[in-house]
């Protein structure tokens, strides 16, 4: 019994900590200038990088939203310069990457347009 109330107890005070409850999306704006974050973005656009042979640099993270699962959804909004592109066209991105508790990461989803 005791076991059960003290994993409860653990997830409601992370939920607190990323600032909701288990199931939905927060906006996070605090976040926007985070290394870690930032380094999500880079995780990111080199997973699209390798997925659609698109190259991305001077990343600008625009919007941050967590989801706390089985780990913490990160669901990031940012810009990258297209490098092949001699115009600089930007590109805006929609990612969602899956950081586990052990800080393993993975990209389930992500958009350029």
């Amino acid at each position: 019994m005791f076991k059960l109330f003290a994993v409860f107890l653990g997830a409601m005070l992370l939920a607190v900590s990323y600032g909701g409850l288990p199931g939905g999306y927060t906006d996070r704006p605090e976040l926007i200038e985070d290394p870690f974050v930032k380094s999500l973005t880079s995780f990111a656009a080199e997973y699209y990088a390798k997925k659609e042979n698109i190259f991305l640099s001077r990343l600008k993270v625009t919007h941050v939203q967590t989801q706390i699962v089985a780990g913490v959804n990160y669901k990031l909004d940012f810009t990258g310069e297209i490098v092949s592109d001699i115009s600089g066209k930007l590109a805006t991105c929609n990612a969602v990457i899956y950081v586990r508790f052990d800080q393993t990461q993975s990209v389930t989803n992500i958009e350029c347009h």
